[in-house]
């Protein structure tokens, strides 16, 4: 868990660990905001926490920080203001234990932190490759064996591109476990609510330029692809007006854009969403 000024979250993140079903689990947690959280590991014996002089260094360097430490065999994420089904801890454990995997991952559920409604649910199928992934438009993280699970890359969508290049040393597919989603809350200070369009749409462009990690071949093409999706949808979405956030405005229309990420232009230029939202 990286840290960072979210702690009346991270208490409830640890929370959805202590409901787990297997106990067999730690939680190492990785300040970014020179603030302490010790409070995190007394309430709990199984959460430690990685004590660091480095202030907003970002996620990546972070969960960095929290992996040079853990001694789980699995290694998992759950970020200060989200929070895991009972099921997950349990799910995962049992399914590495019979097959000889090194990454799998679990559908995300999107709520909105005021109401808890579920405004949006991604993975619900049974394998996920690049190309997949990239047709749900959000987030879905790997669990993998420590043994080869990648450090993370700093920079913009650094949660996105760790996913493919896991996808990619799996070989280009991996496991979609069902009954324990990763619940991902919803508020004003996530990325689509206080960055603009053409800022993140340019970001997704650099990083089609400078893929951060190294990967196979189809793997990055594959995430390029991804990528331009990804900048397609984003200015769909804010090119609208309306009250929508961007997952419920995906959930309306992310099904038209499963076309081809390479016929883009020709989609922009004729698609029309009608009355939409922007964040």
């Amino acid at each position: 868990m990286a840290a960072f000024k979210r702690s009346r979250f991270a208490m409830a993140a640890l929370e959805s660990l202590k409901a787990q079903t297997m106990p067999d689990w730690e939680l190492i947690v990785a300040p970014d905001d020179g603030e302490d959280y010790r409070d995190l590991a007394h309430a709990d014996a199984r959460v430690k926490v990685a004590h660091s002089s480095a202030v907003r260094t970002g996620p990546a360097h972070a969960r960095n920080r929290a992996l040079e430490i853990a001694c789980g065999e699995l290694i998992a994420v759950l970020d200060d203001d989200d929070c895991v089904e009972p099921a997950f801890v349990a799910q995962a454990l049992a399914y590495f234990k019979s097959h000889p995997t090194n990454f799998v991952t679990v559908p995300t559920e999107y709520f909105n932190h005021q109401t808890g409604a579920v405004v949006r649910q991604i993975g619900q199928f049974p394998a996920m490759g690049i190309d997949r992934f990239g047709l749900e438009f959000g987030t879905m993280h790997a669990i993998g064996r420590r043994c080869v699970y990648p450090e993370w890359k700093p920079g913009f969508a650094e949660d996105v591109m760790h996913t493919c290049k896991c996808i990619d040393l799996a070989g280009g597919e991996i496991t979609v476990l069902p009954d324990a989603n990763y619940r991902l809350r919803l508020h004003p200070d996530s990325l689509c609510a206080t960055s603009d369009g053409p800022s993140i749409s340019q970001s997704y462009r650099n990083l089609k330029a400078n893929l951060p990690y190294d990967m196979s071949n189809a793997g990055a093409r594959l995430t390029r692809e991804l990528l331009q999706r990804r900048i397609r949808m984003n200015e769909a979405f804010w090119g609208q007006a309306g009250d929508r956030g961007y997952h419920e405005f995906v959930k309306r229309h992310g099904q038209a854009w499963r076309e081809p990420a390479q016929n883009a232009e020709a989609h922009v230029s004729v698609w029309h969403l009608g009355n939409s939202s922007a964040c």
